[in-house]
């Protein structure tokens, strides 16, 4: 009976929790846009809250007519050398419907928050622009988009990366197609990075070695050797894998720089060797016999002393493209970083 008596004391005495009363929430009324020929209407408030630039224009004085801009569908704000398609992408993100909320997705498409990149960048909206920044690189973006969104909004991190994936291409894009995205200037500076990237694989492959397999015809740049074989000096059976079997002497290597190839249009930097110089590991003497080499590929007859190293499609990300993309592009990039610090 006690304990029950007790219980019933407790409820009966204990304090009721307080009342948590909403915040209350203010639109800051309805602000009228004319971008393009179309005028767009929505709540003023969460464009003085995302950005400054906003923040100041709603706080200029009214002018001597007393008019004021943005108050009604006759006297919108003009926003003069935007697109209407952009704004309207904008307006999606600082307002999303209750759908979107509901999903937890919001749905624009690639040029939709290219769009909500621009304006967030130009009107400082520091979170909307880190979020476009996010979405997008979801999107899978190429190198030459990379590049190209990076320059234009301050992206360093597409930048840098857009960069580093060109530049780690072999062969490299045509020229043409580097000038017609990217201009001249920054072509021919990532022509310049490629090829001191290139030089520096050279010197880094002298000391480490090389496969059978790396070794190709001039002429198809197929694989000249596709089993092993043995040593001409020792007999020992060198494995066309084998990275350890080879060595190449410093300077052994001739470095071909192509501004760009008439057969196909590409710039590349090259590699040829000639096999007396690539020496067996076990013995310290020449591997292979001086003589010429038919092409598996192309059935063309390959001079012992012209073949040409076969780099594959991660040849140079083995250099150091990174360092020398900084030392071309480090004030540029810095500059870009610097854009989410301010």
């Amino acid at each position: 009976m006690s304990t029950a008596a007790n219980e019933s004391a407790s409820h009966t005495t204990a304090s009721p929790r307080p009342i948590l009363r909403p915040k209350s929430k203010r639109w800051g009324g309805t602000i009228f846009f004319k971008v393009e020929e179309i005028v767009f209407e929505a709540p003023r408030s969460r464009f003085a809250e995302h950005s400054e630039v906003f923040e100041t224009m709603f706080h200029l004085p009214v002018g001597s007519d007393g008019a004021v801009e943005g108050r009604d569908e006759e006297h919108p704000i003009v926003l003069e050398g935007y697109q209407a398609v952009h704004f309207d992408s904008l307006l999606n993100v600082l307002y999303p419907t209750p759908e979107d909320l509901i999903s937890g997705i919001l749905k624009l498409e690639k040029e939709e928050w290219i769009g909500v990149l621009n304006l967030s960048t130009r009107w400082s909206m520091k979170k909307i622009r880190r979020h476009a920044i996010n979405e997008l690189s979801k999107a899978s973006l190429n190198p030459m988009e990379k590049i190209a969104l990076g320059r234009e909004h301050e992206v360093a991190k597409w930048f840098r990366e857009g960069l580093t994936e060109l530049v780690s291409e072999n062969p490299i894009r045509p020229l043409a197609e580097l000038k017609s995205h990217l201009g001249a200037d920054i072509a021919c500076s990532l022509l310049w990075v490629q090829n001191q990237t290139q030089a520096i694989l050279g010197a880094r492959l002298a000391p480490t070695g090389l496969s059978l397999g790396m070794l190709g015809c001039f002429r198809c740049q197929a694989a000249m050797f596709t089993n092993g074989r043995n040593c001409v000096s020792c007999s020992r059976t060198i494995a066309v894998d084998d990275c350890s079997a080879l060595h190449i002497p410093n300077g052994a290597l001739s470095t071909y720089f192509h501004a760009e190839d008439p057969a196909s249009g590409l710039t590349q930097v090259t590699f040829r060797i000639n096999l007396q110089h690539l020496m067996c590991r076990a013995c310290s003497e020449c591997a292979f016999s001086l003589t010429s080499y038919t092409c598996p590929s192309c059935s063309q007859l390959v001079s012992y002393s012209i073949f040409e190293l076969r780099l594959g499609k991660n040849g140079i990300e083995n250099g150091s493209a990174p360092q020398k993309i900084l030392e071309e592009f480090g004030e540029e990039i810095a500059r870009y970083e610097a854009w989410d610090e301010k």
